[in-house]
């Protein structure tokens, strides 16, 4: 009889580390059917299966071949080794999925193996000749660069077994790195806090070894005796080769853990993460989303960390099992390139103003972000300027005062064309706000720079003073008074004065060089008009007795000449009023 309990242990890759692992999923039909078949090798038998019928129906046909679940970096790095430029056209006899091609060049280059033509660089082809995961040989490579090849070997040893602590706050190891390695065993205090998990993880492997792997002896230390002989395989075949791959062989640092983290960093660049907030365990990866930094590792305390191995928990999301701790100064060491500074600019609604703010990421982790309330630039000039055209001009200037320029140049513009000066819109005027976004970053400094001087200033040669000239603001009359000249669309240029102010003149002022001549509000002394004309002779000689009579009657201490051609108008002052 066999017994089918519906499962299979099944070599695939972790996704998070890219290192093989096995992995317990439902066995596929064609499996189970395989597994009954064993029941009737010899003579009849019976095939027990620990699972429901409906549950066998539902599952897959087949196991997935192995290429459709193995993390390709590997083999795109053996293929661009024989020459191959474009994995995808490989003549496979069973293609893989497109994504995990990309994603093993993607890996590659982040590692720095791949130049930029496409072709292996230097790096990429000292990766060949180490028998690892690219991820673990780049470590190896790095550590024997920085004169800490024996610490790179024994760590990536240890990343290709299990984890062999049975715990991973061992307590009481003894015996512990010594001499040339880094001196005496840390393991006290990396029970409460410390820089990595593989440094616990390699005093771990020195007490190991110093026991010579007596599996009672590890046992009361909480080493896995079994582990750490398989660490111990692959590190006799690492450490001689990590020793010879640079040479001469570089000195060894006063610091040999930062160097190993470096080296870390090194194989594991996309995995980098920034405590949300000190002192708690969650942190934000540099990919995208967060994880939970196991409760065993023993790092407590650093900022900034690799999260070398991670698992996906069915309830408990990503949980972070080994990490070391790394600074700023190793990823411009690893890759310079891979810190962006950007600046972001948002719009304080409240002030109307542009604030500035300088982030430095390295992926999507953002690692120092920092304000500056009056800073200014091109990408703050450029949002205030973006600002400013939502706005609208006359949020910046005077409406009457724009409506006021406008009309003066749309009447040059039609009264004297050959004068230069364009009929002016409020995209003009806009446009010149904008260029007085530049070295400002508020919408107080914009109204306080003048826009309508700058819009101005934008005419060409000669025509502001053609506007001036053939469009002036204000024309004067005797007695002192100068009245402002009103201009609209449609209509004719007009004043409005006091019928007195006109005594003693037989024209009214003209304007486009006195081809135009200027509609008069000639107004009773309460402001009020009496008559609207541009032909002040007929005025007196017609209007003038009638008016004379009614004004003497309402306003009989005003002097009212019969004949106003020969009286003189009341001086004014400067500010218009009866002297």
């Amino acid at each position: 009889s066999v017994v089918d309990g519906g499962l299979v242990r099944t070599a695939s890759v972790s996704p998070w580390s890219g290192l093989s692992r096995l992995a317990t999923e439902k066995a596929s039909r064609a499996s189970a059917t395989q597994r009954a078949g064993r029941a009737g090798r010899t003579r009849p038998g019976r095939c027990l299966r620990l699972y429901t019928t409906p549950d066998h129906d539902a599952r897959p046909a087949f196991d997935r071949p192995e290429v459709a679940r193995a993390d390709l970096c590997e083999t795109v790095l053996e293929l661009r080794a024989a020459g191959v430029t474009e994995p995808a056209a490989f003549p496979w006899f069973e293609a893989p999925p497109p994504a995990a091609l990309e994603a093993g060049d993607r890996l590659l280059a982040r590692l720095g193996a791949i130049a930029p033509d496409g072709t292996l660089s230097a790096t990429g082809r000292a990766l060949l000749r180490i028998p690892a995961h690219p991820r673990l040989a780049r470590l190896v490579l790095e550590a024997a660069r920085r004169g800490v090849a024996e610490e790179g070997a024994l760590a990536a040893a240890l990343l290709s077994e299990r984890d062999l602590r049975l715990s991973s706050r061992p307590a009481g190891l003894s015996g512990g790195r010594s001499g040339g390695r880094g001196g005496p065993s840390r393991a006290g205090a990396h029970a409460d806090a410390g820089t990595s998990d593989l440094v616990a993880m390699l005093d771990a492997y020195d007490d190991a070894v110093a026991v010579r792997f007596d599996p009672d002896r590890l046992r009361s230390r909480g080493i896995d005796a079994f582990a750490a002989r398989a660490v111990d395989r692959t590190a006799q075949r690492l450490v001689p080769l990590a020793t010879g791959l640079v040479s001469p062989r570089p000195p060894r640092p006063q610091d040999p853990e930062a160097a190993l983290g470096v080296a870390v960093l090194a194989g594991f660049p996309d995995r980098v993460a920034r405590r949300r907030r000190a002192g708690e365990p969650e942190v934000l990866l540099c990919g995208g989303g967060s994880a939970t930094l196991g409760a065993e590792s023993v790092v407590s305390e650093a900022e900034l960390l690799v999260a070398v191995d991670a698992e996906e928990r069915p309830r408990g999301g990503l949980f972070v099992r080994v990490a070391s701790a790394i600074d700023a100064e190793a990823l411009l060491e690893i890759d310079p390139d891979g810190l962006r500074e950007e600046t972001d600019v948002r719009w304080d609604a409240a002030g109307e103003r542009a604030e500035a703010s300088r982030r430095v990421s390295w992926d999507r982790l953002v690692l120092e972000e920092t304000r500056h309330r009056g800073a200014t630039g091109p990408e703050v000039s450029k949002r205030l300027a973006e600002e400013a055209r939502r706005a609208g001009a006359r949020a910046f200037v005077e409406a009457e005062a724009l409506d006021r320029l406008l009309a003066r140049a749309a009447f040059v513009a039609q009264a004297a064309p050959d004068a230069g000066v364009p009929a002016l819109s409020e995209d003009d005027v806009a446009d010149a706000i904008a260029s007085l976004c530049e070295g400002r970053a508020s919408f107080r400094e914009l109204r306080e720079a003048d826009p309508l001087e700058a819009v101005l200033s934008r005419l060409p040669a000669g025509a502001r003073r053609a506007l001036d000239a053939v469009a002036p603001e204000r024309v004067s009359l005797p007695g002192g008074w100068s009245p402002r000249v009103e201009y609209a669309k449609g209509r004719p240029p007009w004043i409005e004065a006091r019928v007195q102010d006109f005594f003693g003149r037989s024209q009214g002022p003209a304007v486009a060089n006195g081809r135009v001549p200027v509609v008069l509000h000639l107004l009773a002394p309460n402001r009020r008009p009496v008559q609207v004309t541009t032909d002040l002779a007929g005025f007196w000689a017609r209007h003038w007795p009638a008016v004379r009579r009614e004004l003497s009657r309402r306003y009989p201490r005003h002097a009212w000449p019969e004949d106003p051609l020969a009286a003189s108008p009341p001086p004014r002052d400067g500010r218009g009023r009866r002297g």
